[in-house]
């Protein structure tokens, strides 16, 4: 089983159910089918550690069918599934992750295969102001030589260039990805207008990165409270223009999170996989930790 103690702050685990699922597939030798990404809110709750003993979302907001599955070309019992919220699609908060299944021809009988905790996430509608496609891709990583196979969703397309192209693009995206958190206590004041220095040599890519600064436990916004700066020769910016005055002896709370390849990207841009008739211009992508084999 993987070491759970290492894991990441977001990430999925092979629940209970799953495991048993996989043990009836190789003793009765059937197939385990895969059928949907399901996602929820968790009434509003934050998920810090996805349990195994799970046997349902604790309050599923949406579920797709799976667009598609690649395998990393490193471990082939690495299964990259691919699903896609479209655009028109939203108005709720996404704080869990799941993937449902059922073994043979057990179609009445879904089990929750995979269970993960998700970045808090709003999933907005068009009408409100912005129109975006969230894609998730999960890897999943089997524990047995149990079957697996995929109902496609039949309104998705992809070819096997198209495969290889989006598991290259995956993989530079990973690389990529980073989260930064830091906790400090003001030494001196800070006018209003003054320059909040980031600690240990912190430092965020202006416009790209995604930063939830906190003053006390109360989050500020951008261009309300603070603004970003420029960034410096090494590309990072190490500092916030405060809008407020900032006593010393307060406490500031940063997180940092680059959802994002490095340089440049594959030369074969995969794209969205969605439904008839929707864009298919990469616009967003979630990448979760892989989903724990577990003996």
């Amino acid at each position: 089983m993987a070491d759970t103690e290492t894991a990441p702050k977001y990430h999925a685990v092979l629940t209970d159910s799953g495991a048993e699922l996989e043990a009836r597939a190789i003793a009765e030798k059937k197939r385990i089918v895969l059928t949907h990404i399901v996602f929820g809110d968790a009434n509003l709750n934050v998920v810090s550690k996805p349990s195994p003993s799970v046997k349902k979302l604790v309050h599923e907001v949406y579920r797709c069918p799976i667009d598609s599955m690649t395998r990393d070309e490193n471990d082939p019992k690495i299964a990259l599934l691919h699903g896609t919220i479209p655009a028109n699609i939203g108005g709720f908060w996404i704080n869990e992750i799941g993937v449902v299944g059922y073994l043979g021809e057990e179609t009445d009988k879904e089990v929750l295969y995979g269970y993960g905790n998700h970045a808090r996430y709003y999933k907005v509608l068009p009408q409100e102001g912005q129109s975006l496609i969230h894609t998730v891709i999960i890897p999943i990583v089997q524990c047995t030589n149990a079957e697996i196979i995929l109902n496609i969703n039949d309104t998705g397309y992809c070819t096997e260039r198209q495969y290889a192209s989006l598991a290259g693009f995956v993989k530079w995206f990973a690389e990529g990805c980073y989260e930064k958190t830091a906790v400090w206590t003001l030494t001196a004041d800070i006018a209003n207008n003054g320059y909040l220095a980031l600690p240990n040599e912190l430092g965020y890519i202006p416009n790209v990165d995604v930063v939830d600064l906190y003053y006390d436990g109360v989050a500020c916004y951008p261009g309300y409270n603070y603004n970003v700066v420029s960034a410096d020769t090494s590309g990072y910016a190490r500092k916030f223009k405060l809008l407020f005055a900032a006593e010393k002896g307060s406490e500031f709370q940063l997180h940092i999170r680059h959802s994002g390849g490095v340089g440049n990207p594959p030369a074969e841009m995969p794209f969205v996989i969605g439904e008839v008739g929707e864009s298919t211009n990469f616009v967003h992508v979630f990448d979760t930790a892989l989903l724990e084999g577990r003996d």
